[in-house]
């Protein structure tokens, strides 16, 4: 994953221990009712339990954090058992970390780290019609193809698993949401559609599905992942980036005016991460291209792809914490979890957690830090908040 001599190190270290996982993290919009806005204080809550801010859902009702137990904020002890990534160095490492105690802070409090781009996704409540919601939702997977990802992208596509996933997904709003799920990867390798696949478009939709059979038709997708296929030249992985140009000017018509996008990334380094650039590193080496202004990549997903639609754009980012100090690597670059002084397990994603703040309360973002097993949990926590909020608050062109 993050740059380095790859020749360096025999090819069996490759297949070596790959446990990554997830914390989840985020706040919530808001959406409004007649009577009273959805989320907002002392109103009901989301079909999800989701409420606005820190907000807790009381008996149905939103309450003030704190006065009850849903309202307290929980710490979690994680104890990732074996670490390991795609190094500097190419090799991959099975370090065992140490057991630490983090609080579950909120990412998505609508502000970035550089003074970025702010888009509004949140919707005015003090009056005017109530949000329409969303009925359909597009959801595009963007999976980091290395071969450190392998447990991951396992987790997420097993069967029973994604069948739950897809069943949150239905339920979302007012229930009943039209989907279409979509498969791509980190280095502009376009839809993955391999051999198993039966769909005539390169998705898979909810119309004449069973939930069984897109999980089936997702599993298929990742399942091209692996030896070395989708792979990306190593320190130039870019989730976001790889997303953003398969969408803005795709033909293929899987981007509806009318749903609400969600981008879905999963990775354990950022998108052209400045320590992966030439000279971000002290091993001197690195990626070569530059990677475009998140802002940039922002606003195109709002500008070209939704046509200005800000609050049609929403994303689940599963990757490093970058307010996580776990130390560093044999070349300087930070990781969240993993590192023992050679390799980091997960790499800080900052790009990736900008992307987040710059979406507000429709981004949602958890920490890769907690074991594999964990991916398919945290994007059904995703969508049971901030993607249910936004869905909510969501109103389709007319």
């Amino acid at each position: 994953m993050v740059w380095l001599a790859r020749p360096v190190v025999p090819a069996f270290a490759f297949a070596l221990l790959f446990g990554l996982a997830c914390g989840d993290s985020g706040t919530m919009a808001s959406a409004t009712t007649s009577e009273c806005p959805v989320g907002a204080q002392g109103c009901p809550c989301t079909q999800g339990g989701g409420c606005d801010g820190e907000l807790a859902c009381e008996g149905g009702m939103c309450m003030p954090s704190g006065t009850g137990s849903e309202g307290q904020e929980t710490s979690t002890s994680s104890t990732p058992t074996t670490s390991g990534s795609e190094s500097a160095s190419g090799t991959t490492t099975g370090a065992t970390t140490t057991e630490a105690t983090t609080a579950v802070e909120p990412t998505t409090t609508g502000t970035t780290t550089n003074g970025g781009l702010k888009l509004d996704v949140g919707m005015d409540t003090t009056g005017g019609p109530p949000a329409q919601g969303c009925t359909k939702i597009d959801m595009l997977f963007v999976l980091d193809g290395s071969g450190s990802m392998n447990e991951e992208r396992s987790a997420l596509a097993a069967i029973n698993a994604f069948t739950e996933v897809v069943d949150t997904l239905a339920m979302l709003g007012d229930g009943d949401i039209d989907y279409r799920i979509a498969v791509t990867t980190d280095n502009d390798d376009g839809f993955i559609t391999p051999g198993c696949w039966q769909e005539p478009d390169p998705w898979v939709s909810s119309v004449g599905h069973t939930p069984m059979e897109v999980a089936q038709a997702f599993s298929c997708a990742v399942s091209g992942f692996g030896n070395n296929v989708f792979e990306a030249e190593v320190g130039c992985e870019h989730v976001l980036t790889s997303a953003v140009d398969l969408l803005d000017g795709d033909a293929s018509g899987f981007v509806r005016e009318d749903a609400l996008l969600v981008l879905v990334l999963v990775t354990d380094v950022d998108d052209y991460g400045a320590y992966d650039q030439v000279g971000g590193n002290n091993c001197g080496i690195g990626c070569s291209t530059p990677p475009t202004p998140v802002t940039e990549l922002t606003q195109r997903l709002v500008d070209d792809v939704k046509l200005g639609e800000a609050d049609g754009v929403a994303a689940i980012v599963i990757a490093g914490d970058p307010d996580v100090d776990a130390g560093v690597n044999f070349c300087g670059q930070p990781g969240s979890c993993g590192c023992n002084g050679l390799d980091c397990g997960v790499f800080h994603a900052d790009r990736l957690w900008d992307f987040v703040g710059m979406l507000g309360t429709n981004g949602h973002a958890a920490d890769l830090c907690a074991g594999a097993q964990a991916v398919p949990t945290a994007v059904e926590t995703a969508l049971t908040s901030s993607i249910d909020l936004a869905c909510e608050q969501f109103e389709p062109p007319q």
